[in-house]
């Protein structure tokens, strides 16, 4: 039986597998996204039972899933590692039969990605030296376009849940790819990596605040245009186009669910004007506020 849950900060679905997509040897289970805000009991509701154990019990999968983490930080333990760190940037892989457990920290939350799959070709890329269940945690940095790829799924899912088994299975392998090539140009690139990876989570925890990116590239011990090209080469686009990307995110919670004003969500989300923030906004998602606004409405709004 396939679970929905959605809202504008949760959107995940569990779905039902086919004897066909059985003999394909690789099929998608679930996948799904979910914004934690500090403080908020985890895991939110709404999972169906053998997946919504907590820390206190833990629990064991019989698939394969992989959680990115993008904002925040928390804890992941296994029997074989042991309890890890994870902050905004990394990506842990749960593992058949392997018990785990993990939580964000409550003073932060985190934002978290996943997919879940299996079938008799699952294996195969997740053998050493990809994945294994010795280092189940991998650190890639905040990818926005990775980010981007993992809700392109879910949206996808949620539009056609049963009518594209065998190109999501597809798309299993290339975010597998994806996560991979991150790991080696991360590995390659040691010291600087982890500076980048540092403003990231800068910025991430800043994001509303004004910036002064010369100011932080200097701090990290980095000239301004290598700190640029660099940041924009591990991320996908520069870091003031970040910081924008995480302020327009907010901003579009904001709205589906709040009753603020456009004017009061351009200054809690970092904007000098209204008119800046709402140009900034358009040409991010394509509909101004007010349009976007009016997609979640269910009653008179402050606009």
């Amino acid at each position: 039986m396939k679970t929905l849950a959605s809202s504008p900060k949760s959107r995940f679905r569990y779905l039902p597998v086919l004897a066909e997509q059985r003999k394909w040897g690789l099929f998608l289970t679930d996948c799904g996204y979910t914004v934690i805000e500090p403080s908020t009991p985890y895991p939110p509701r709404g999972h169906p039972d053998a997946y919504a154990d907590g820390w206190t019990k833990g629990r064991t999968l019989a698939e394969y899933q992989v959680i990115y983490i993008t904002r925040g930080r928390g804890t992941f333990e296994t029997r074989r590692t042991g309890r890890r760190a994870i902050e905004a940037g990394d990506v842990f892989v749960l593992f058949p039969g392997v018990w785990h457990r993990y939580s964000p920290d409550p003073a932060t939350g985190w934002d978290e990605q996943w997919i879940g799959f299996n079938g008799d070709l699952a294996a195969r890329p997740m053998l050493v030296p990809f994945f294994t269940p010795k280092k189940p945690v991998l650190r890639i940095g905040v990818d926005e376009a990775l980010r981007q790829r993992f809700i392109a799924l879910v949206n996808r899912v949620e539009q056609n849940p049963a009518g594209a088994p065998f190109s999501n299975a597809g798309e299993i392998l290339v975010l597998l790819g994806l996560i991979q090539e991150r790991v080696r140009s991360a590995g390659a690139k040691g010291r600087v990596s982890g500076l980048i990876r540092e403003a990231q989570n800068h910025i991430l925890m800043n994001a509303t605040a004004a910036i002064d990116f010369k100011r932080l590239a200097g701090t990290l011990g980095l000239g301004y245009t290598t700190f640029r090209h660099r940041f924009k080469e591990q991320t996908g686009i520069p870091p003031a186009q970040f910081q924008n990307a995480i302020r327009i995110s907010r901003a579009q919670d904001l709205l589906s669910s709040t009753d603020l004003s456009v004017s009061e969500v351009a200054a809690q989300t970092g904007f000098d004007t209204v008119f800046y923030f709402s140009r900034h906004f358009k040409t991010s998602t394509g509909l101004t506020p007010k349009a976007y606004r009016a997609q979640f409405a269910t009653g008179p709004a402050r606009l």
